[in-house]
């Protein structure tokens, strides 16, 4: 069959080289420059900063980037963190360890008040993630909704599972109030550690997707020489390797059901007709790109998601001293007051990674989590650049704090608002993440890989199981299987 996979994220990759390398006849088409999406990366003179995802999961044996890359015959350079980041809350700090043990007792030294509730919370909460790990390994697909489906997730069902199955309405925020820890400072850490992942804090989060997020830290975390383009350029090397065609600059305009198939236009008028899509781009902007009644039964099928909120993230890629970055560690995640959703996120390069720069310097990379509603007014350039300048000076604050030695010079100064999303990744009012992983919106309410329409799928972190590079490339594997993909 002849496919059409539109985006070059690490979703739509990943089901085009495993469909290409199953024999099928795979087009990646890409809008922008680059490969990886929320996972690419970017270039300015001697430095190379990753645009979006910088820690990356899922690289350990039996790990889903591990799996695919092994299946591909592709690899890339990882290394394992032992202590994965440092979190700071205020005055105190707290170095997350993979070691299960170490970060007991590095959460017992600081917040000794909880130190038996902690234990508690932890051991429920792992205790659950080991029930369900033959269902996380065989990365079921859901919502189920074909009987191929239901078969494959059975083949990882445990009677044992059923008591943390009985938890799936169970928020994250019920647990901790069970535990009592609701309101301590021990929740505010929780918050940090999962915004990312679940794109919610532990009061709306899902608990089983929680204690998978509380868990996956301790499979392996790793830092990625370069950055995670890494994993998209791999993928991208695999759709060539067997066949396929990949194509940057090509934005896809329009996609109609036709007699023979499914017929792309790109900006320049170019057309492709095909047998299969695999949209591997957000839902709302999938929908935008659909017509007439295939339009319809897309939006009917998908209102739920198509009425809900996303954050997007803010953005600073900065450049800084050697002498200032010594000793610290590579991620941190700061809380600060001044930001809606309490934390940013800061990635650092490797003293020894030349691709980032190959100077006495560091590269850094500082997110944070924005409402999307406060930048409503596109076109009034003046308000958008006063709040990304207002923007700018916060994270220059979260990177002040983070590294106290830096006098807040730097040889390099970028902002990424969401006009730059926008711009160069094509995500609709530059919502990055997919949705808030809660009861209500996550799991068996999320959305479907598998479409209303013939030989139509769609994958990424809108889908499925929602954010992150481990999210978008198992919503990928999902739309694989559905093509004849089968994966140890």
């Amino acid at each position: 069959m002849k496919i059409g996979v539109i985006g070059g994220g690490v979703a739509g990759l990943t089901a085009a080289a495993l469909a290409q390398q199953e024999g099928h006849d795979v087009t990646v088409f890409e809008a922008s420059r680059e490969w990886g999406g929320c996972a690419g990366k970017f270039q300015r003179g001697d430095y190379l900063f990753p645009a979006g995802a910088t820690l990356g999961m899922g690289f350990e044996r039996g790990g889903v980037h591990q799996r695919v890359l092994q299946k591909l015959g592709e690899s890339i350079e990882v290394t394992l963190l032992d202590e994965v980041m440092d979190i700071y809350l205020h005055d105190v700090a707290v170095t997350y360890y993979r070691d299960r043990k170490h970060l007991l007792e590095e959460l017992s030294r600081t917040f000794p008040e909880n130190s038996q509730e902690i234990h508690a919370f932890y051991s429920e909460v792992w205790g659950d993630f080991e029930k369900i790990r033959p269902l996380f390994q065989q990365l079921p697909a859901l919502p189920l909704r074909t009987v191929s489906d239901m078969i494959y997730a059975l083949k990882g069902f445990r009677p044992n599972q059923i008591t943390a199955l009985m938890k799936l309405q169970r928020t994250l925020g019920d647990t901790l109030a069970r535990h009592g820890l609701s309101g301590t400072m021990f929740e505010r850490f929780i918050d940090g550690v999962l915004l990312d992942s679940l794109q919610t804090g532990a009061k709306e989060a899902s608990h089983l997707l929680g204690a998978v997020a509380l868990s996956v830290y301790h499979e392996g975390a790793y830092y990625v020489e370069g950055g995670l383009y890494q994993l998209a350029h791999a993928l991208e090397r695999a759709v060539r390797a067997f066949g396929g065609e990949t194509k940057l600059g090509r934005d896809v305009q329009s996609i109609e059901q036709v007699t023979d198939g499914w017929l792309i236009t790109d900006r320049r008028g170019r057309l492709e007709l095909v047998d299969v899509i695999v949209s591997a781009i957000p839902i709302e902007r999938t929908s935008e790109l659909l017509r007439g009644q295939e339009q319809r039964r897309f939006k009917r099928q998908y209102r739920r998601q198509l009425k809900q909120s996303q954050w997007g993230t803010f953005s600073l890629y900065l450049v800084l001293p050697e002498d200032v970055c010594r000793q610290k560690p590579l991620f941190q995640q700061i809380y600060h007051e001044r930001l809606p959703s309490g934390h940013a996120f800061i990635s650092m390069s490797a003293p020894d990674d030349v691709l980032r720069t190959e100077r006495p310097e560091r590269t850094i990379t500082v997110s944070t989590h924005i409402d999307l509603s406060e930048w409503q007014h596109w076109k009034d350039r003046a308000a958008y650049e006063k709040l990304e300048q207002d923007w700018t000076n916060r994270l220059v604050d979260v990177v002040a704090t983070a590294f106290p030695a830096w006098n807040r010079e730097s040889s390099l100064l970028l902002p990424g608002a969401p006009g730059a999303w926008v711009k160069y990744t094509k995500r609709p009012h530059g919502a990055v993440g997919g949705y808030a992983q809660t009861p209500s919106q996550a799991l068996f309410r999320a959305a479907s890989y598998r479409t209303d329409l013939p030989n139509f799928f769609v994958c990424g972190d809108t889908v499925f199981p929602g954010a992150g590079t481990i999210g978008a490339m198992t919503s990928g594997l999902h739309v694989a299987r559905a093509l004849g993909v089968t994966i140890d």
